[in-house]
């Protein structure tokens, strides 16, 4: 196993992405019916900027782990092709782990305002929606996406599994 492997990604990260379908879908709709109604009827519905820029969230970071475990993320490959096998193995190590940090020194700062939304019962202006519900489905994704990178890191770094020779079979060029 290598770094930028594929690892099967685990029922929480696929149910992430699936919420980030719904949310996709949600602001889909919602940008149709408002540009039909304001184009119809001239009634545009309240809080589309609220709705969009709350699912468009809602869908990057619900989607994150299981793109970070099926390495789908982008990538640029500039020196692929320069470093070798090792170097490349510890370039993308070294990428996981980085990104790793990231993830948690960012669901770590979402600790106090996940606190402050909680305790004032903060709400949306446009869209009667407390900011808590999203700033915990925000640390929801950012926790299932630690969780992908620890276990695809492990992975990568777990020994190759000994290959034993079976006596008495021919090598993969065939022949007796």
């Amino acid at each position: 196993m290598r770094p930028g492997d594929p690892t099967p990604s685990p029922a929480s990260a696929r149910l992430l992405t699936l919420l980030a379908a719904a949310a996709l879908a949600v602001m889909m709709l919602w940008t149709i019916a408002d540009i039909a109604l304001r184009a119809l009827l001239n009634w545009p519905l309240p809080g589309s900027v609220a709705v969009v820029e709350t699912t468009l969230v809602l869908a990057a970071l619900l989607a994150l782990a299981d793109c970070l475990g099926r390495d789908e993320q982008i990538k640029v490959d500039v020196f692929d092709h320069k470093v070798g096998r090792r170097g490349l193995f510890a370039l993308k190590l070294l990428g996981d782990l980085a990104m790793l940090a990231f993830i948690l020194l960012l669901a770590y700062t979402m600790i106090q305002p996940i606190a402050d939304a909680w305790r004032f019962w903060d709400v949306k202006p446009d869209i009667p929606v407390p900011i808590v519900f999203l700033l915990g489905a925000i640390e929801l994704a950012l926790l299932v996406s630690a969780h992908v990178l620890v276990r695809k890191i492990l992975r990568a770094c777990r020994p190759a599994p000994a290959r034993h020779r079976i006596a008495g079979l021919t090598h993969a060029g065939g022949g007796r």
